[in-house]
């Protein structure tokens, strides 16, 4: 609660992040709020594609695609990519195209259905894929996905998922990747499968768009703890879970029914342009 109080008090807020002892992220605030004023100019004047696929998880899903056209190789290798976004984005993108080339040769989809992930990271130092996903939750994960899929008969994740809402897809995939410890819906602000749904059915680069079966309108806002301190005092939520997630989607949605999730794309400019 001290803590809290003395940085409710800050004029000058500093939020640094701290990765495997290296300090990777510095967002530089002073007296900043977040308005829609501010993230549409962000949107519209700041946000640049290239340079944030250079440098976000997502510019290695658009290194896929240069790989492979399969829609079900793109959604799983996004899938992957999401689940171990956290932490350094140099190191996450770094451990994502290991996993996507050296180990699933560019073809996720293939990787998954023929069980092939059974004898992946064999020579993975510790049995670690990346920080404290090991080798037997990795595999745990690709046995949840293939069973899942198996058993429908779908070729795509969008078929599987067609006429499904938002939160029934969220609290599915939450499921699936349980052993990855992503978090439990309704609960868990569940950040990283909401980043991923963004990057599956928003139409706007720099997300793909490829659930054209789904609406954006619906998505949910990408929130973690350093989303939910950068819009405290908008959305009046001191902690991220599901809660606070949802009520930043609401004044996202005030804010453009059509895409509220443009603010999400902006709010990252804003935190990376301090």
């Amino acid at each position: 609660m001290h803590n809290y109080l003395l940085a409710k008090v800050r004029v000058f807020l500093i939020i640094m992040v701290y990765c495997d002892k290296e300090l990777c992220f510095i967002v530089n605030f002073a007296g900043m709020k977040i308005t829609k004023e501010l993230l549409e100019r962000s949107y519209r004047e700041t946000f640049s594609v290239e340079r944030f696929l250079e440098v976000d998880p997502c510019g290695i899903v658009y290194e896929l695609t240069g790989h492979t056209e399969k829609q079900l190789d793109i959604e799983l290798g996004a899938l992957f990519v999401a689940m171990i976004s956290w932490g350094n984005r140099k190191a996450i993108r770094g451990a994502a195209r290991r996993m996507l080339g050296d180990e699933m040769g560019w073809r996720p989809g293939e990787f998954v259905m023929s069980g092939a992930y059974r004898d992946s990271y064999l020579r993975a130092r510790n049995n670690c894929v990346y920080r404290t996903l090991n080798r037997d939750m990795f595999i745990e994960v690709c046995a949840n996905i293939q069973r899942a899929l198996a058993s429908s008969g779908c070729s795509t994740l969008e078929e599987y998922f067609a006429g499904r809402r938002i939160e029934e897809i969220i609290g599915e995939l939450a499921v699936w990747l349980k052993p990855a410890r992503l978090g439990s819906f309704g609960t868990s602000a569940c950040k990283r499968i909401c980043m991923y749904l963004r990057w599956m059915i928003r139409r706007e680069q720099p997300d793909l768009g490829l659930w054209r079966s789904h609406s954006q309108s619906g998505l949910y806002a990408v929130m973690d703890v350093h989303v939910c301190r950068l819009t405290e005092e908008l959305t009046g939520m001191h902690q991220a879970s599901w809660k606070s997630c949802c009520r930043l989607t609401e004044i996202f949605r005030g804010w453009d029914a059509a895409d509220p999730l443009k603010y999400d794309v902006a709010l990252m400019t804003v935190a990376d342009n301090g």
